[in-house]
């Protein structure tokens, strides 16, 4: 089984295990690949991915020509309808005036014109 990404290439890579005295022996670091089915050309394959293209491509919905076969369905949120706010013009003269007459300054300040 090739250890290698189809999507990005990401491989298998060498190095050393360090211990606290500082000696070096070889390793092998794997990446982590996932299996995962998703439509190419519009035919559904199975792919080697690396879990941080699996990332990009849920995030996304899709990865050059490769296309999330499962993709989240959208959840739309209905917000609640509220009462119409139409006031009538007669209603708005009536509103206007009561305002001028609670905040008439003279009769707060007590000067007369």
């Amino acid at each position: 089984m090739a250890m290698r990404c189809q999507n990005c290439g990401k491989g298998k890579d060498y190095g050393h295990n360090v211990s606290h005295a500082k000696n070096r022996t070889r390793r092998l670091f794997l990446p982590n690949l996932q299996k995962l089915k998703v439509f190419k050309s519009g035919v559904s394959i199975r792919v080697l991915f690396c879990t941080s293209c699996i990332k990009r491509l849920r995030k996304d919905g899709r990865i050059g020509n490769y296309f999330l076969l499962k993709a989240k369905p959208e959840t739309k949120v209905e917000l609640p309808k509220l009462p119409s706010m139409k006031v009538e013009k007669s209603d708005r003269k009536i509103e206007k005036e009561k305002a001028k007459e609670a905040l008439d300054i003279a009769s707060i300040v007590g000067k007369k014109n």
